[in-house]
């Protein structure tokens, strides 16, 4: 009787072996976690090194403590630092986590069937950013510097919910991926403000006077600018004192301002250095920023992302901030 038990344990061992691969197989397979390539470190004191390092250590533990990958190798890496080309004035040092998921493959290439690879790249990631928000192009814990826009550009308001922001979805043009951008802040208040149409338009006027300078011979073309300016700046302080929406196409050359929602328009603002605690090291993290990519081409995808974000707790990364 042992001897047929044995005999089955065998066959059935010899038939899992034989398998083909396939993508079914692969999507259960247990994933493994890969620490990537060090990211970069640029303008960064050792001392605040050591404790920004401490802060995405946690988030680490945080993600890999309530998540287990499935079907894929998740790469995860860390970047630290500032550009060293702008006369900003720092608060606090932008820093980000980032995870990719590369999923597992069949290799159509070898001979032996139920062989496999991991992906070599994916449009699936994860980045949870500490003082930074690089899709407002790009949002610091600073002020504008020398950017020679004046200006960042938001698409929509930000939405409370549960006591966070959400920043939107954004869908690209001709593929199945989406990008869902949160931002975890103190209390209720935002690290940045909505320029007035007064503001935005002394902007606009002073970037007239720049190209003007630069070009002389373009004075007749501008002209209708400088009266639609003009124009604009004679109404009251009540239509001066609202949000500028703008067209992206009007951007130093204003026409006209639209409601917010229009197609084609923007939010502008700029950073709120009022939000921050000015006397915490540059170290602390003052505002995260969540940012899910996520291609909705399969269930690998799927399945990982919905289990990562679940891992990613908000109120955790919120009770980080400030410490």
């Amino acid at each position: 009787m042992k001897y047929i038990l044995l005999f089955s344990l065998n066959i059935f061992s010899v038939a899992a072996s034989a398998q083909d691969c396939s993508k079914e197989l692969l999507a259960q397979k247990p994933g493994t976690w890969k620490a990537g390539l060090k990211g970069s470190i640029v303008n960064v004191s050792a001392a605040d090194l050591a404790k920004e390092k401490a802060v995405l250590a946690k988030i680490h533990n945080m993600v890999n403590t309530g998540y287990s990958p499935k079907g894929c190798q998740v790469l995860y890496g860390t970047t630290f630092g500032k550009s060293l080309a702008t006369n900003q004035s720092w608060i606090a040092d932008p820093y980000y986590y980032s995870m990719y998921i590369l999923r597992y493959l069949c290799d159509q290439q070898s001979a032996d069937k139920s062989k496999y690879y991991v992906d070599h790249a994916t449009p699936t990631t994860v980045n949870i950013i500490a003082n930074a928000s690089y899709w407002l192009n790009a949002l610091y814990a600073a002020d504008m510097g020398d950017d020679f826009r004046g200006y960042l550009k938001l698409t929509k308001r930000p939405e409370k919910k549960e006591g966070f922001y959400f920043m939107g979805e954004e869908k690209a043009y001709d593929e199945p991926l989406y990008e869902y951008r949160w931002l975890i802040t103190y209390n209720d208040t935002l690290p940045f403000s909505y320029l007035t149409r007064k503001e935005y338009l002394v902007i606009q006027k002073n970037r007239l006077d720049k190209s003007l300078k630069e070009n002389p011979g373009s004075k007749v073309y501008l002209d209708k600018y400088y009266k639609n300016i003009s124009d604009f700046l004679t109404k009251s302080e009540t239509e001066l004192e609202k949000t500028a929406v703008c067209m992206w196409n009007d951007e130093e050359r204003f026409e006209r301002f639209v409601d917010e929602g229009t197609k084609g328009s923007f939010i502008a603002i700029k950073p709120n250095l009022d939000y921050y605690h000015k006397k915490l090291p540059k170290s602390s993290p003052q505002f995260f920023t969540v940012v899910y990519k996520i291609s909705k081409d399969g269930a690998v995808f799927d399945t990982n992302m919905e289990a990562i974000i679940k891992a990613v707790d908000f109120s955790t990364l919120k009770n980080m901030l400030g410490k």
